[in-house]
């Protein structure tokens, strides 16, 4: 397990690129802007390697991306409704940028700003992982990269001042890890996500249609203009049950409510799992590739969505992206639970540290 770092060059900014190569032959390059996976090359089974990340060809096309390509999103990932929440009493009003809602803060967000990451040896990736007191998670396979920024009070109409670490790790189980850490000053929302497109046939492979998926998930959130409300969907009977390995085509539909108005599915799973361990919740296969892909999480959520939106000219490759050609498996915290009482909240209190975990392992 190696780590190399190289300048990652735009017309009017650059920063590090870290590459992480793992000993089975899978490597990983993440930037510092938006914490990003631009490359994510997997074997499939008899050795040939691909890029499975959809990506952008330059760091200027990730400056003006709007798709988050790979990003770590946050501090508030998914919707929040009206833009508007409150906590202990006070009123906070965040950017409206998803018709009715906002939707994954705003700018300066996680996202769209300039991290500082470094290489990490693997005893210090451990002792992160030792101090999250996350259940469950493998030691690190050797150096790993920890990326840090410093969310500023006010940014996005957020409270306090989010100290936050990002942690990419190539785990001993053939797992690429990312953990969550942020502690703040002032009481506030803290629930990122990772925004990856996969297509576990090659970036430039087409539609996932015929992908294999699994979710550990009984239920999903009920959508009132793209964003819960509070009430729920039973998936049994409905096209929402993947308790069984079902293809992501059942999905990518318009004929159900809940898909129509966001063009294909972008639903939020309630994972069964014990919220707070690092469990297996989800399972995508790709049978031309023979590639299997398994998600990971101590959070009780996953967000699902197809790239329904997908459209780019500054794509890596020369094969544009269009929708459903990528498959988005987000581990996050309900959304929309600062106006939910019922959703298990998201709030940290001023002074708390909170960890939270993905994983994306390789079969």
């Amino acid at each position: 397990m190696s780590v190399s770092i190289e300048e990652y060059k735009g017309s009017k900014a650059s920063c590090n690129a870290f590459t992480m190569t793992s000993s089975w032959g899978a490597s990983a390059k993440i930037i510092e802007y938006g914490c990003r996976i631009t490359e994510l090359i997997i074997p499939d089974k008899d050795g040939n390697k691909a890029d499975i990340m959809l990506g952008l060809r330059d760091l200027d096309s990730y400056i003006e991306d709007g798709y988050n390509h790979g990003a770590v999103v946050g501090r508030s990932a998914n919707r929040i409704a009206g833009a508007k929440y409150t906590i202990d009493g006070v009123n906070f009003t965040a950017p409206l940028n998803d018709v009715e809602n906002n939707l994954h803060g705003g700018s300066p967000s996680y996202q769209n700003v300039f991290w500082d990451g470094r290489c990490i040896s693997k005893s210090e990736a451990d002792e992160l992982l030792v101090s999250s007191r996350i259940e469950g998670i493998p030691q690190a396979e050797g150096d790993a990269v920890l990326l840090h920024y410093v969310s500023p009070d006010g940014a996005c109409g957020f409270p306090g001042n989010l100290d936050s670490y990002i942690l990419y790790a190539w785990l001993t189980d053939r797992t690429l890890m990312i953990l969550y850490k942020a502690t703040s000053d002032k009481k506030t929302i803290f629930c990122p996500t990772n925004h990856s497109y996969f297509n576990l046939g090659g970036h430039n492979s087409g539609c996932v249609g015929d992908n294999l998926l699994w979710i550990d998930a009984d239920r999903v959130t009920y959508k009132v203009n793209r964003c819960p409300n509070g009430d729920f969907i039973d998936v049994d009977g409905t096209i929402f049950d993947f308790r069984k390995e079902t293809p992501v085509k059942t999905v990518l539909t318009l004929a159900d409510e809940q898909t129509r108005d966001s063009l294909g599915i972008d639903q939020n799973f309630c994972l069964n799992h014990e919220s707070g361990r690092y469990d297996l919740v989800a399972i995508l296969k790709d049978d031309k590739s023979s590639r299997v892909m398994e998600v990971l999480t101590d959070m009780p959520c996953m967000q699902v969505y197809a790239g329904n939106h997908l459209s780019s000219t500054k794509q890596k490759g020369d094969i544009p992206y269009k929708p459903y050609d990528a498959i988005c498996l987000e581990a996050q915290m309900y959304p929309n639970a600062v106006n939910v009482p019922a959703f298990p909240s998201y709030l940290i209190d001023a002074g708390k540290t909170a960890y939270h975990v993905c994983g994306y392992r390789f079969k």
